[in-house]
């Protein structure tokens, strides 16, 4: 019903929904005409959500109604709601129809496919076989367990101070840190520990894995506080527990109020767990975690790192890059990570187990005038121009829609990461005129409920295709994923790692058996070798 509204539509009122660049830049493009139908499905793919929920947009698509369709949505809608007054003797529908639509919201999204943007809550059911098994309700894999072990004994022994936790993306780092912490916590009934992250989707991440683990692993009650974002909790009467700070707030709590909750805070720590610990060594980061560990001369707090790439640079032959070499000093060059007998690196272990997914790299050619001198990508002085440039390529992006659509047609989930925010909005635009419903992730206009029903719309496989730039690296986890496509120039290994990951999760992780990462050839250092990724910084650390 809302496509067949939609037709009824002048092409303008399309148009404006869609946003009229992307309709130009599309039929310049593929050199062709959108017709009336096609502008209508593009327009339910990209603001059917908008025009349910937006009053003005809403009350105008009623009107576009023909009169048998107003009948047959007002006599549903009037079956599921909760409005019990009868109508009167021919009343008008549309005005009834503009009224009650307001009135019970979620019902009149119901009828159009859109009850999860007012209800994203899921119900669970759990079946009991006859025997009863007695599985953990927070299990570990066996390499998990060595390296919680490993940590536990270097904590316990007081002899390190620190020590980096290295797993490839997908092996489960969050799930092993928080059994180091659940055990701290069990083993100090008036421990604190301190987990921090640059980002609230991280931080976010922490605090719901948290709750489960400690619900499973947990000896007593406890609080777990959350300082990040807009969160409105104050740094007061926190000596206990877990709090997730976001290090910009920390950080300015530690510059803007030296005060006497942040002192009293800095007593308490006990543990230290950085997320994504290449980046510690940032000044303002790695300033703020040497004044949580340090207070009165007295080292009072372990650091444990994360990290799925434990350095920053790539080793081009010139030597270790002093970035790398400060990074492995902070963690006091300790690396706890995966020895696996028998296997050339752990990455081949967990392909063969199923814990990673088999992955398959390709390259997209296109035909174009690209990047001739990497070094301009890399000095940073020409990237923004230099990323404008191909997110309006012609050829690049039709071949990278052509890559979306192959994909999209083998039933595969797809996350794309693109050049800019720009580049994002206008390839879901394009595919939408394609017939193909993909989410753009915006930092800029999207808030936070519209980010999460979109990204719990593709972790259902109710959409296929997600397209973002610089949102979902780090921190966010959709099993579902089988394919990468990278857009998005970088020279970072760090990133590329990140971008590769997101499709990486094998059947034991509720992955998939195989994967496919796609990357854009703009003839600047492309990354293909996750193994080479996984061991390119090894001479810089100490196994434990």
């Amino acid at each position: 019903m809302l496509t067949e509204t939609l037709t009824n539509y002048s092409r303008g009122e399309l148009v404006n929904l869609i946003g009229a660049t992307y309709a130009k830049n599309y039929e310049t493009l593929y050199r062709r005409e959108l017709d009336q139908t096609e502008l209508a499905k593009a327009a339910q793919i990209l603001a059917g959500l908008e025009i349910i929920q937006e009053k003005q947009k809403r009350e105008t698509f009623i009107k576009r109604m023909s009169s048998e369709t107003v009948s047959k949505v007002l006599t549903s809608f009037l079956e599921i709601c909760d409005y019990i007054k009868p109508l009167p003797n021919n009343c008008d529908k549309y005005s009834v129809l503009k009224e009650l639509s307001g009135y019970d919201l979620k019902a009149f999204a119901g009828l159009f496919g859109f009850e999860e943007a007012f209800s994203l809550a899921k119900e669970s059911t759990t079946s009991v076989a006859g025997i009863k098994n007695c599985p953990p309700d927070y299990p570990l894999y066996s390499y998990q367990q060595k390296i919680v072990h490993k940590v536990n004994t270097l904590i316990a022994n007081q002899e390190e101070h620190s020590c980096l936790v290295h797993l490839p993306t997908g092996a489960g780092k969050t799930r092993t840190a928080m059994n180091i912490v659940c055990e701290h916590l069990r083993a100090n009934e008036k421990g604190l520990v301190l987990w921090l992250a640059d980002t609230a989707e991280l931080c976010t991440q922490a605090i719901n894995e948290f709750y489960i683990a400690w619900k499973s692993l947990g000896n007593r009650k406890l609080k777990m506080y959350s300082y990040f974002s807009d969160t409105p909790i104050s740094l007061g009467g926190i000596d206990e527990g877990f709090l997730v700070a976001g290090l910009q707030k920390l950080n300015n709590a530690r510059v803007n109020e030296r005060s006497i909750l942040y002192e009293k805070l800095r007593e308490h720590v006990s543990l230290i767990v950085f997320d994504e610990a290449h980046k510690a060594i940032a000044p303002t980061y790695a300033t703020a975690i040497k004044d949580m560990r340090i207070n009165e001369n007295k080292l009072n707090a372990f650091l444990l790192g994360l990290t799925a790439t434990p350095g920053r640079k790539l080793n081009t032959g010139q030597g270790v890059s002093h970035e790398d070499k400060r990074l492995s000093d902070f963690f006091g060059m300790n690396k706890v990570t995966m020895k696996v007998s028998g296997y050339e690196s752990p990455i081949q272990y967990l392909n063969e187990k199923k814990y990673l997914a088999k992955t398959t790299f390709h390259t997209i050619e296109y035909k174009s005038i690209k990047i001739r001198h990497a070094d301009e990508f890399i000095s940073k002085k020409y990237r923004h121009e230099i990323c404008e440039a191909l997110s309006k390529d012609e050829n690049r992006n039709i071949q990278i829609i052509n890559t979306i659509k192959d994909e999209y047609n083998k039933e595969s989930s797809i996350i794309v990461f693109a050049s800019s925010i720009e580049h994002s909005r206008s390839l879901a635009a394009y595919l939408a005129f394609e017939g193909i419903k993909a989410y753009s992730l915006d930092s800029k206009q999207d808030d936070s409920k519209t980010r999460r029903l979109k990204i719990s719309e593709y972790s259902d496989g109710k959409v296929r295709v997600l397209i973002n730039y610089g949102i979902l690296t780090a921190g966010f986890d959709a099993p579902i994923t089988n394919v990468v496509i990278i857009a998005r120039p970088t020279e970072s290994l760090v990133l590329y790692s990140q971008m590769a990951g997101r499709a990486m999760r094998g059947k034991k992780s509720r992955g998939n058996d195989f994967c496919d990462i796609y990357t854009v050839r703009d003839d600047i250092p492309a990354f293909t070798s996750v193994i080479e990724a996984f061991d390119h910084w090894n001479e810089l650390w100490e196994e434990v």
